[in-house]
């Protein structure tokens, strides 16, 4: 469903953009229009971040176990995506 409405939708955020599938999560999206933002640990792969942000998303580099900064980094979004952790 997100992908077929995807040009009605705002902002759609991936936690674990850094790794394959959120890789592979982020292309289909971009693929489709939609207008992505990662969040990402400071620990996350440089080379992996630069490549990110060459595919046109908004990297996000936070603290994953603090609560404020990910909401401040999921305002505005129509939806987040995340993994089980």
């Amino acid at each position: 469903k997100i992908l077929k409405n995807i040009h009605e939708q705002k902002i759609i955020v991936v936690a674990g953009g850094t790794g394959n599938l959120g890789d592979r999560i982020i292309s289909a999206l971009l693929d489709k229009g939609a207008e992505v933002r990662v969040l990402a640990r400071a620990a996350s792969d440089k080379h992996k971040v630069a490549h990110l942000e060459r595919l046109g998303t908004t990297v996000m580099t936070l603290d994953m176990a603090n609560e404020k900064e990910i909401a401040l980094a999921c305002a505005g979004a129509a939806y987040v995506i995340a993994g089980p952790e």
